[in-house]
């Protein structure tokens, strides 16, 4: 037949031409059946596209097909009747073709376990922030201060939240001041395409110690989407937001603006002080974003601002702490191919400020911080008949000005009185204290790849003006032994060097240390991912991971009893090893059972501390979530998530006695009803109206209630 032979001229030759099919009816499917083929459209791993332009033309020949399928209108030869008969199974009953698409952001090897929430789990989920989508993740650990965006930390495997790197649209966007601003991110989940935890670390992302997030936004394929979303619920909560993604010839588009506020929270059966402490959570928020891609480049720009009373967030002595951050940030990515090399570069700043008060309005008892990251990149990628050769260098460069973090600044040494100073006014941060140091980073990587065979070595080091120099690396094995099925093998090393919070603080009753060394670890992780497609019985996915890691010189908060002024220290812990599992399984059917899955994450903490009292390492042993979606009728549907934690360690209550972290079960539900132009749901998180804690002795929210109404016009 023509396009059969057609198909075999395009397996022979390794040039891309356009090409366009003619003889076939007109309908939807006409192409992939034309073809004797199943067309699975996906995005897969960086080295994989790299790996199937080097096969004889293969990719080439799909490339065309998956040009041809974008095609809206389609010509027939005259005298070709329309075809009329229904798709049969024998239509159907045929092999598969991969088409390959666009490469996840994350480096999301074979040798990685990485976990995908996509743009359609997350919608229906009863989440506002992107700390809400990652509650729901395995080996995840969100504790929050407040509530919807008030401040949240973010751990894995046992670490502690500054170990964390968090990306956005792959450029690094943590925070060398403190891991508790890592989320101040100005973004609406409107916007996210998807979000993806990389657990572990690789040389090529410096500064993941425990693991990595990355947070990417949509990338239209059509014309036109804009959303109006306005929530309401609960607590005074009222959010409005507006989304846009446009598409013109090859450049798009993303807009989005997003206020939100609420009252102080509910919670249930509180004290006299955690009710106090609960009605100064009230918080306001908005975002302001914009992201332009055209060709191989990619800009994006944002600033937050908020306000969030903290209840009791850093301590029992006071139930009305205040902060209010002011962030933005602004990026450009370039990556552009010739033959066998894609270069690729970015630039980013990033600028935070921070307004801390133990006694809200009472500047005198208080914090100001304003930190600035500047940071460029290079890499180089050179894809081979054995593998793909890479090698990067990255620079960045920290300045902040602080209160109480840093070296002194001014001659006389003097810290003034920073109530004489209007709110939010900077010049105090340029009389009292601050710093600088400067980054640089390289790494050479090289990936093998033979049948089902993929392995990488590589080695990266870091230059820091404060700590000197440091060299790690890693190797990695993976190897897929049916078609879905995937083990692997890898080993690296990490590095973390300290915060300035770590280094410098002195307030309250903490003291930092600046005698820190940076954190170091190595990172064993055997495991396997396996994903059969059962067609119309269904899709199945599931996946296992083991991993053992040697921590050394852990950076950590103890408590010093014979310091009766400042008694909680920074100090670099002996010894903190971590061992662990984490299991997921999950199901999808059809449009009535949309999903089933469970997940669960196992952690333990080998601890050799110098000294007692752990302020940071209260770490989740357990953690399981069944999560359900399903449809009802007629465009209705739902989702239902229940969690089981059971956290270890100790915290302060409201009253300053010590109690022990109890395990929690939670449930959160969604009701939704959807066309193509209107979107409504009713969500409730913490449906039981459990009484718990996730940080110390801040009381999380009981049942809340919110409604959403989304136009898509």
């Amino acid at each position: 037949m023509l396009f059969e032979s057609t198909i075999q001229m395009f397996k022979n030759y390794s040039f891309q031409k356009r090409i366009r099919f003619k003889r076939f009816c007109h309908k939807a499917y006409a192409v992939f059946c034309s073809i004797h083929r199943e067309v699975s459209i996906a995005r897969i791993a960086g080295y994989m596209t790299d790996l199937e332009m080097l096969k004889s033309g293969k990719k080439i020949a799909i490339s065309a097909f998956l040009l041809f399928a974008g095609i809206s209108g389609v010509e027939a030869d005259e005298g070709i009747p329309k075809d009329s008969v229904p798709i049969t199974d024998r239509q159907f009953n045929i092999q598969e073709v991969l088409v390959v698409s666009q490469k996840a952001e994350v480096h999301s090897e074979a040798y990685r376990l990485i976990t995908q929430v996509s743009q359609a789990e997350i919608e229906a989920l009863p989440i506002q922030t992107v700390a809400d989508i990652l509650q729901y993740l395995p080996g995840v650990d969100v504790r929050t201060r407040g509530a919807n965006g008030g401040q949240a930390d973010i751990s894995m495997r046992g670490g502690t939240f500054d170990q964390v790197l968090v990306l956005f649209n792959g450029i690094p966007l943590s925070d060398f001041h403190t891991g508790h601003y890592a989320l101040n991110i100005p973004i609406s989940t409107e916007l996210i395409e998807r979000v993806e935890v990389l657990q572990g670390t690789s040389a090529r992302l410096f500064g993941a110690f425990s693991g990595a997030i990355n947070i990417v936004t949509k990338n239209l394929q059509s014309t036109k989407e804009m959303r109006i979303k306005l929530t309401a619920g609960m607590n005074g909560l009222v959010t409005p937001e507006f989304t846009a993604s446009i598409k013109k010839e090859e450049a798009t588009f993303n807009i989005s603006a997003e206020y939100s506020r609420a009252e102080g929270y509910y919670a249930p059966r509180p004290t006299e002080k955690e009710a106090v402490a609960c009605r100064n959570s009230d918080f306001q928020l908005a975002n302001l974003y914009f992201q332009s891609r055209w060709k191989g480049l990619d800009v994006q720009a944002g600033a937050q601002w908020k306000d969030a009373g903290l209840g009791m967030g850093y301590g029992f002595g006071s139930q009305d702490q205040f902060d209010a951050t002011r962030t933005a940030f602004a990026s450009a990515k370039y990556t552009h191919r010739i033959g066998p090399w894609r270069l690729e570069g970015q630039a980013a700043y990033r600028a935070n400020y921070d307004r801390y008060e133990w006694h809200r309005g009472q500047r005198l008892y208080g914090n100001f911080h304003f930190s600035q990251t500047t940071s460029a990149a290079f890499s180089v990628h050179y894809a081979s008949r054995v593998g793909t050769t890479s090698c990067g260098v990255g620079i960045r460069n920290e300045n902040m000005h602080s209160t109480n973090l840093g070296d002194t600044l001014n001659p006389s040494g003097q810290v003034p009185n920073v109530a004489d100073f209007p709110l939010c006014d900077v010049r105090v941060l340029n009389l009292v204290k601050g710093g600088n140091r400067f980054h640089t980073n390289y790494y050479a990587e090289q990936t093998f790849y033979y049948a089902g065979l993929s392995a990488s070595i590589g080695i990266n080091g870091t230059y820091n003006t404060q700590f000197g120099h440091h060299l790690g690396g890693g190797a990695n094995i993976g190897y897929t032994f049916k078609k879905g099925g995937t083990l692997y093998v890898n080993a690296n090393r990490s590095l973390r060097m300290p915060t300035f919070t770590d280094l410098y603080y002195n307030a309250g009753n903490q003291l930092g240390n600046r005698n820190l060394k940076p954190e170091e670890a190595w990172l064993l992780s055997v495991g396997c991912k396996y994903t059969p497609d059962f067609g119309k019985a269904g899709k199945l996915s599931m996946s296992a991971d083991w991993y053992y890691r040697w921590g050394k010189n852990i950076i950590d908060w103890v408590y010093v009893a014979s310091d009766t002024k400042r008694p909680y220290h920074a100090e670099n812990q002996q010894q903190v090893n971590a061992t662990g599992v984490e299991l997921s399984i999950a199901y999808r059917l059809n449009e009535w059972l949309r999903c089933i899955s469970v997940d669960y994450a196992y952690t333990y903490l080998d601890l050799d501390l110098k000294e007692s009292g752990s302020r940071y390492l209260d770490y989740l042993s357990h953690k399981l979530a069944i999560h359900l979606e399903h449809g009802i009728y007629k465009g209705f549907g739902a989702s239902w998530t229940v969690r089981f934690q059971k956290r270890e360690g100790q915290y302060n209550n409201a009253d300053g006695m010590v109690e022990n972290y109890v395990p929690v079960w939670l449930l959160d539900g969604s009701i939704f009803w959807q066309n193509n132009y209107l979107r409504i749901s009713a969500d409730c998180t913490n449906m039981t109206n459990t009484r718990y804690y996730d940080y110390g002795g801040i009381l999380q929210p009981g049942a809340w209630a919110k409604v959403s109404i989304k136009a898509m016009l």
